[in-house]
């Protein structure tokens, strides 16, 4: 009978996207055994000239400290970023919210980076941690749960870790396996991605639009391009995706009423469907989720990722505070980690959801109270401070 390997670890990460690679990454600059379970995402560098992603992310200030503190910011090309420095909201009525940097006294909102760039530093990063381990293999189950939890990954391999981080998206194999329950509900909405070059400078700034077809969102990426994310009803989605790149530049146009002069595609269109997860606890016996397989929220705010390596942040820090006489995987621990995201998760999903909601509903008492509401909002300004705040988290 042949022998099962295994090996041990005091942590290990399943997912290697960008919040399981910075979890992993983060706690192997502690000093802490890692294994990084899944496939190594392809990721290198793009010349100067090479097409931006479709998917990209508006990365909060808070994020970027968390990055600069895992030392993988400064790595990023610049130039394939861009600052958000005012973001402009507009009602289906033609009422507008602004935001600006200068008003929150801070340099910007938020800074654009392609997931590409992201994964390639990160992979890099992980690259040179003697304490993190890589395994390709995939996760399977979890064999025992004792003092250690004991893994079976999809290569026929074992092995065994004080506390199990799940990072692995919002279908995570490792919450079912650890028995927590996630609802998932669809909103009926899908989400179309692209790149567009725009006829007016942009001017740093990020556009969104609240209408009777979705939520139209233009996002500044360098130069004259633009990242769309229209989150449309999912019949009016899949027409969208199927038109053409330049018939969908040319709808886009006349939808946001040209408010950047003509767009022209500047690449191909993509789309994902939307849906909110929600869990009913972020911890297990020896397990933590973060990032989509904790929470997935409607990308409407662009706070999905930032969500996510909050809660890497927040795990970092309670793993760093850990008593010398502590198992790390010691649910004390995991308790400080869920009581400190509990508030931020909760309070994002309610922000998210209710909008999504309350800008879905083709009711003339409904449309009236949203858009006196954004601009009651707009004429506050301490409130807008505060809603500025809680997105640069």
């Amino acid at each position: 009978m042949a022998m099962v390997r295994q090996e041990s670890f005091d942590v290990a990460v399943v997912g290697s996207g960008v919040a399981g690679m910075a979890a992993a990454l983060g706690i192997a600059q502690q000093g802490v055994t890692v294994a990084l379970i899944g496939p190594r995402p392809h990721a290198q560098a793009h010349s100067a000239a090479a097409p931006f992603d479709t998917r990209i992310y508006a990365v909060a200030p808070a994020t970027v400290d968390l990055l600069r503190r895992l030392a993988v910011w400064d790595p990023i090309d610049a130039a394939r970023t861009a600052p958000v420095e005012t973001m402009r909201v507009f009602g289906d009525r033609g009422d507008a919210l602004t935001f600006d940097a200068y008003g929150a006294a801070c340099e910007r909102l938020a800074t654009i980076v392609e997931e590409s760039e992201l994964l390639r530093v990160l992979d890099a990063a992980c690259g040179f941690q003697p304490a993190l381990r890589r395994i390709p293999a995939g996760f399977e189950a979890i064999v025992e749960n004792d003092d250690r939890l004991r893994l079976r990954l999809s290569d026929g391999a074992e092995l065994t870790t004080r506390l199990l981080i799940g990072a692995d998206g919002a279908r995570s194999p490792v919450r079912a396996a650890g028995g927590i329950h996630a609802s998932i509900s669809e909103y009926g909405q899908t989400a179309v991605v692209a790149n567009l070059t725009c006829e007016r400078a942009h001017l740093n700034t990020a556009w969104q639009w609240f209408t009777d077809e979705g939520v139209v969102a233009l996002l500044p990426l360098p130069d004259r391009h633009v990242s769309l994310v229209w989150s449309a009803p999912t019949a009016l989605a899949e027409t969208l995706a199927a038109f053409p790149p330049t018939a969908l530049a040319e709808r886009v146009t006349a939808r946001t009423g040209a408010a950047l002069g003509s767009l022209h595609a500047a690449g191909q269109t993509a789309s994902f469907p939307l849906r909110l997860v929600v869990v009913d606890r972020l911890i297990g016996p020896r397990l933590a989720l973060v990032g989509d397989a904790a929470h997935v929220v409607h990308p409407l705010a662009g706070q999905g990722l930032n969500l996510g390596l909050q809660d890497v942040a927040a795990l970092l820090k309670v793993l760093r505070g850990c008593e010398p006489f502590r198992d790390i995987g010691d649910e004390v621990l995991l308790r400080r980690y869920e009581r400190d995201r509990a508030e931020p998760v909760a309070l994002m999903r309610t922000v998210t959801d209710g909008l999504a909601r309350l800008f879905s509903i083709d009711d003339p008492l409904a449309r009236f109270v949203r858009n006196t509401g954004m601009t009651a909002i707009d004429r506050i300004a301490p409130l807008k401070r505060l809603l500025i705040r809680q997105a640069l988290g």
